[in-house]
């Protein structure tokens, strides 16, 4: 992974049921053409989203190995990206596991790696035409943006309840402030980017994630919690951007440091460290999703990988160096440098677009619908 964004974006943050059929009333004979009903499946788990992300990241090394080389210098970005993605699924597996901070590290990390592996396989997927890696692509973010909705730090905060604090408060300042300042020094270098070029749709990705963050008002649990997940969202998707632009454009990486001093550490970064003790007495390893939605759908690719082949996967995907991968790819190079349609009204990132997320949720504010409330059982239904 590439060294944290230049602009000053922060580098870290900080039971199940069962649909039942009604019995069948006693004496009355079933019709004799009567079909067994289909047992539905179980609403999906913290534990089992996690266990879904590995299997989808090892769909992912299935489907490129050897037809996206490791070896290729354009396609750096995309294999870093997946090996980070195993690694952080390992840590938020760890974290689940033992209800500490490693949840809220893997899950920092992982925000970062899937939007960098969702834009550069959206710029190199034309150049691999056949290479089934958007399903599991979009299997992941599935699984990742379910886990963030139902179970992320704007859950846990909601849920902790209570008044917002004044150090919140001050949170709310600092980041206001600097999501402004990002945005009006972004603006200055869009103009120094090729038009209708990748270095042109980033930065107007974050612009408009920038944009997203400064539409949310107020100082209360809701604001905050909401702001809290724009925030996020706005940083990830900026870190990723900024190892592309490193390894894809870096004559453009020159301009793109000017925005602000490096290694700068907002004030905001208290965000993180205040989230480690949302989750002190919530027991959500098991906590079933309050939505499934068409959660099975999107990822029914992970049922084609069995245990073995994930392992094999794993250790394939962690073995990825940057350090060998030299050699040029002029196909790749073409996909890269060719010219984007940037809609100006477009506030999503690549990731945003290949989730899968069903958008009719309030999922706005980061916390799905009925979630979060402030009931035992973290917000799932208390049937």
């Amino acid at each position: 992974m590439k060294p944290p964004f230049r602009i000053a974006i922060i580098a870290a943050l900080g039971a199940s049921y069962l649909c039942l059929h009604a019995p069948h009333a006693r004496g009355e004979d079933k019709p004799a053409d009567a079909k067994p009903k289909q047992e539905a499946k179980k609403q999906p788990t913290a534990a089992s989203l996690v266990a879904d992300m590995g299997k989808s990241v090892a769909f992912i090394a299935h489907a490129a190995k050897d037809k996206i080389s490791t070896k290729s210098k354009e396609a750096r970005p995309f294999w870093s990206a997946l090996r980070d993605c195993s690694k952080a699924i390992d840590q938020l597996e760890a974290g689940v596991k033992a209800n500490d901070e490693n949840t809220l590290k893997g899950l920092d990390a992982l925000g970062v790696s899937v939007h960098q592996l969702a834009a550069a396989w959206g710029v190199l997927s034309g150049s691999h035409e056949g290479v089934e890696v958007g399903p599991g692509l979009k299997s992941l973010s599935k699984s990742y943006e379910t886990f963030l909705f139902h179970f992320g730090p704007s859950v846990a905060r909601k849920k902790m309840g209570g008044e917002v604090t004044e150090a919140e408060k001050a949170q709310l300042v600092a980041a206001r402030a600097e999501v402004k300042s990002i945005k009006s020094q972004l603006k200055v270098i869009e103009g120094k980017a090729k038009p209708k070029s990748y270095q042109q749709r980033f930065v107007h990705d974050i612009v408009g994630l920038c944009d997203e963050a400064d539409k949310v008002t107020g100082n209360d649990l809701n604001a905050y919690c909401t702001y809290l997940f724009q925030y996020n969202r706005l940083k990830y998707t900026a870190l990723a951007y900024n190892s592309l632009v490193d390894d894809w454009f870096p004559d453009f990486s020159k301009d793109w440091s000017t925005v602000a001093k490096a290694k700068q550490a907002p004030g905001a970064g208290e965000f993180s460290e205040a989230a480690v003790t949302y989750y002190k007495d919530w027991k959500y390893a098991s906590q079933p999703v309050h939505k499934a939605g068409d959660y099975y759908e999107v990822t029914a690719c992970v049922s084609v990988i069995s245990e073995s082949e994930e392992a094999t996967y794993e250790s394939y995907t962690e073995s990825y160096s940057e350090e060998t991968a030299t050699e040029e790819s002029a196909e790749e190079l073409a996909q890269v440098t060719e010219e984007v349609s940037i809609d100006e009204d477009d506030h999503e990132s690549f990731a945003d677009e290949s989730d899968g997320t069903d958008t009719d949720e309030s999922m706005e504010d980061g916390v799905a619908d009925d979630d979060g409330g402030g009931d035992d059982d973290g917000g799932g239904e208390d049937e």
